[in-house]
């Protein structure tokens, strides 16, 4: 659905889809991302989106490869049998690769559980992916976190989508409802921003306004210099 207003959008670009959230270990990084929903979002922590817990196969080249087998056996003994296939396909015989993902998709009851299994492992060993990660998405609007009123005229929906591993980053695509980078949009970001998990990078706002049809939005670089 296309908005009828203008907005500033955050997202980052195609060249480079995630970012690192600050903290370092999961617990630290899981308390930020806490911070951050409960005083700037219409969402708790305890209410994600999607739960999705990854473990794979090790890469031809990973060293070890025995301990990737075993990290998703013991996945497997605590959460049931995952949804497994090939990580990719060779071109252009169609042949699947040997390394394979193994994915078993949670209900926000399972949130605690599956988080605790995965600070219990630290610190996972080295593969070229994973060798297990859990990725967690948020659907919200944003709030004044002075007030925790809502935000008014959202007609987008914002998201954070988190990876946790041996490395914690996300994607983040904030809709902020204001038609200009004036001083209200500079104030509340200056109140946010403190909270949240990751740096933000100002490079990446941008102005979205919806064509005349309203089939789609064009964007437009944004400075709050």
């Amino acid at each position: 659905m296309i908005a009828d207003k203008s907005f500033i959008f955050y997202s980052l670009p195609k060249s480079r889809t995630t970012q690192r959230l600050t903290g370092g270990n999961i617990e630290k990084v899981w308390t930020g991302l806490n911070t951050f929903l409960a005083n700037c979002t219409t969402v708790s922590i305890n209410e994600p989106t999607s739960i999705q817990l990854t473990a794979y196969s090790a890469w031809k080249d990973d060293e070890h490869p025995e301990l990737a087998d075993k990290i998703i056996d013991d996945t497997r003994t605590v959460f049931g049998e995952p949804q497994t296939e090939p990580l990719s396909y060779h071109y252009p015989s169609g042949v699947p690769s040997t390394q394979t993902k193994n994915v078993w998709e949670f209900d926000k009851r399972d949130l605690s559980k599956v988080l605790d299994y995965l600070i219990a492992g630290q610190s996972w060993p080295k593969f070229t992916l994973g060798p297990v990660e859990l990725i967690v998405s948020f659907n919200f609007n944003f709030i004044d976190p002075a007030t925790k009123i809502e935000l008014p005229n959202q007609q987008n929906k914002s998201s954070i989508i988190v990876w946790l591993s041996r490395s914690c980053s996300c994607s983040p695509d904030l809709y902020f409802p204001f038609d200009d980078a004036d001083q209200n949009f500079k104030d509340y970001l200056n109140k946010i921003e403190t909270h949240l998990p990751f740096k933000f990078e100002g490079k990446y706002l941008r102005l979205g306004r919806p064509n005349k049809n309203k089939t789609q939005y064009t964007f437009t670089k944004l400075k709050t210099e």
